[in-house]
This record gives structure tokens, C-alpha cells and sequence, in this order.
């Protein structure tokens, strides 16, 4: 089995393309979306505060992480399928990473994820400005690390049907 990361800052199109190459029939997993896959957890206490169910203001973003249960994922992994497809972005990822064959990173402008953020109605993550403003500057040096990670680029700026055929033609090859 193929296991491929696909990971990239807010907005890039992550929960679409998890959502598209499930209906193609794929095994994809959002790690936002799974419950009990990752928790907001304050570094200094060890606390979780849940999922998603806080005020994501700077202040809290600043003040927690976003984990991810890697036992729990290695059990999602754990499937009689020819590829698996894991979407997300945790702030603990590089525990996990070399449970994947490949790392695709979506990319896009930054007046796109922008604009993705602000409409959408499913996760609240970045609506908040001062949130949003650091995302933007973290967007460039998650990119930059992400490359030297051996990550393989795919440009999201293109309607979601061509960005998804170009993921499953580099996860797979």
C-alpha cells in the first residue's frame, strides 16, 4: 500500500481534496475531521482543550498546539487498500512523516487561501485576522521546510477536478 501525506497551511485546499478523492473511490482521511484524531493541547500544561469546539482567537492559537494521536493514525493506516490519502497540517507531523511514502504540498496564492479561509463554513480555523495574518507569514517557511522534506508541489490555484487528478498522478507514480 501507498501512503501519501498531503499537508499545506490553511486554505490550500486540503478538506476539498480529501472529500474529492473520496468520492473517486479512495481511502482519505482529513485529519480535521476525524474525532479524537487531533486535539488542541497547551504545551505547558499538557491540557487538551479538544478539537474544534474553542474560540480559535491568536491568543489560543499561540498558546496550543494542534497534535495528532499518531498511535490513532497508524491504526487508520492500517488498511487492505492500494493507497491511502492523509490531509493535514499538525503542528507534531514530524512524528509521524516517515509513515509516508510521499509528501505532496499544496500550494497556492496567498489572496486565494486567503479568500478560502473567509468563505468557508466548515472550520472557523483563520477566521480570526490576526490569525489569518499568521498564517501569511508562516505560509513561505512551511513551504521552504516542507521542500526540504522532499515534498512534491501541487499548485491548487487550479479548479479542484485538475488539482485532484494531479495528486493521485504524483501520489501514485
Amino acid at each position: 500500500m501507498k501512503k501519501i501525506y498531503i499537508t499545506g497551511v490553511s486554505g490550500t485546499g486540503k478538506t476539498t481534496i480529501a472529500q474529492e478523492l473520496q468520492k473517486r473511490g479512495y481511502y482519505a482521511i482529513s485529519i480535521d475531521e476525524v474525532d479524537g484524531l487531533c486535539s488542541w493541547i497547551n504545551p505547558l500544561t499538557g491540557e487538551n482543550d479538544g478539537a474544534q469546539k474553542v474560540e480559535l482567537t491568536l491568543e489560543f492559537v499561540d498558546k496550543h498546539d494542534w497534535i495528532c494521536d499518531v498511535t490513532y493514525l497508524q491504526k487508520l493506516l492500517d488498511k487492505d487498500v492500494d493507497a491511502a490519502f492523509v490531509l493535514g497540517m499538525a503542528t507534531n507531523q514530524n512524528q509521524f512523516l516517515h509513515l509516508f511514502d510521499k509528501i505532496l504540498l499544496l500550494e497556492c496564492r496567498p489572496e486565494t487561501f486567503c479568500k478560502r479561509i473567509e468563505e468557508r463554513t466548515d472550520n472557523e480555523f483563520g477566521k480570526d485576522k490576526k490569525v489569518q495574518e499568521q498564517i501569511l507569514g508562516r505560509y513561505e517557511s512551511y513551504a521552504r521546510e516542507m521542500r526540504a522534506k522532499g515534498s512534491i508541489s501541487i499548485d491548487t490555484d487550479r479548479p479542484v477536478e485538475v488539482v485532484v487528478e494531479d495528486v493521485i498522478s504524483k501520489a501514485i507514480a
